[in-house]
């Protein structure tokens, strides 16, 4: 048989479930592993160049796709 408990158990109060989130905030923070000056500088020049080459390829696009749609619309009229 399976043994019953007479006794209710009280769930925590607001306050106390506030300090408890943000305890495992600050223990999860702990654990990260920040980037380096070094690594966080390379990324971001990445970011930049990677930026930059999507910036002109989409530019590219508007271009040639404008030009023809130009072409399109100035030959139906």
């Amino acid at each position: 048989m399976a043994k019953q408990t007479t006794t209710a158990e009280v769930a925590p109060g607001f306050v106390t479930r506030i300090r408890d989130f943000f305890d495992d905030i600050i223990g999860e923070l702990k654990k990260v592993t920040w980037p380096t000056r070094e690594d966080l500088m390379a990324s971001t020049k990445v970011t930049f160049f990677l930026l930059l080459i999507s910036t002109a390829i989409i530019f590219l696009y508007d271009r040639v796709f404008g030009f023809f749609i130009m072409l399109i619309l100035n030959v139906s009229s």
